[in-house]
């Protein structure tokens, strides 16, 4: 599948900055899964500084916003060819041992709600894919998919007392649970192309569980599916706040205002 992808977001300053960064990880690369055809990141109202990688390997980009603007627009557009690896991924490439991912984060950690909520758990199976896909299943079926009731501060714990969030905390959520049965996990942010036309559209979230002889298994608990041809992976970490799309340290006395607009398209040839 090849897939069109075009993705802005608009930052407006309102008051005295002082000096503004932003870090943009925006940028896929190709694996086993996608091959990227064309991949452009432009930027309004800033210079690009620094293009480096992290230590995930994900490309990061610093942006510096010029001194006489108020607003920046950064944006990617890109064409990715997609291939449905069944949810397999074999692109570890990075400078951590596997076993770093069987840690929790400030966002997975455990309390009181998520060891109860891993108790309650009704199922064990002898076949680890499939029981990594029935606890997704249970963690949809119990976390109530409802935009604006969480924000990229809530934790995991957080998230299971309300009974509600978004993909970022089925995310969170099954990575903590996943960890406390010491398996290797990963966060990874992309771009979904979903079924019906009139979903809204933003950057999604799903998870990665390393399993021997086999590599890195995606699980995407929001969707109930294994990724496939229609997501492209922009950024993996042990949570959200390793893959950040666009994140700003900004000096000053001001408001600080943003949009997003996302376009996905499945171009036939």
């Amino acid at each position: 599948m090849l897939l069109n992808i075009n993705y802005k977001t608009e930052y407006k300053i309102e008051g005295i900055l002082n000096e503004g960064y932003q870090r943009v990880i925006l940028i896929p690369k190709s694996s086993n899964s996608q091959k990227i055809i064309e991949w452009n990141l432009n930027i309004e109202g800033g210079i690009k500084e620094i293009n480096s990688k992290d230590h995930f390997s994900n490309s990061v980009n610093l942006i510096r916003m010029n001194d006489d603007t108020n607003t920046i627009n950064i944006s990617v557009r890109g064409k990715v060819e997609t291939i449905n690896c069944n949810g397999v991924f074999n692109d570890y490439k990075n400078s951590l041992p596997i076993w770093s991912y069987t840690q929790q984060t400030k966002l997975t950690m455990p309390g009181k709600e998520l060891k109860n909520f891993f108790k309650k758990v009704p199922f064990k199976n002898d076949n680890l894919i499939e029981y990594l896909h029935s606890l997704s299943n249970y963690i949809r079926d119990k976390i109530e998919y409802i935009p604006g009731t969480t924000n990229y501060k809530t934790t995991a714990e957080e998230a299971v007392e309300i009974r509600k969030g978004v993909c970022q905390d089925h995310t969170h959520i099954f990575l903590s649970l996943v960890r406390m049965d010491n398996l290797p996990c990963r966060y990874v942010s992309g771009f979904f192309l979903p079924e019906t036309k009139n979903q809204d559209l933003a950057m999604h979230a799903w998870a990665e569980v390393y399993i021997n002889d086999l590599g890195w298994v995606g699980f995407d608990t929001s969707n109930g599916i294994s990724p496939d041809e229609k997501y492209v992976s922009v950024a993996k970490g042990f949570d959200y706040n390793d893959v950040v799309p666009i994140k700003g340290v900004l000096k000053g006395m001001f408001t600080e205002k943003h949009k997003s607009k996302l376009s996905i398209k499945s171009i036939n040839e």
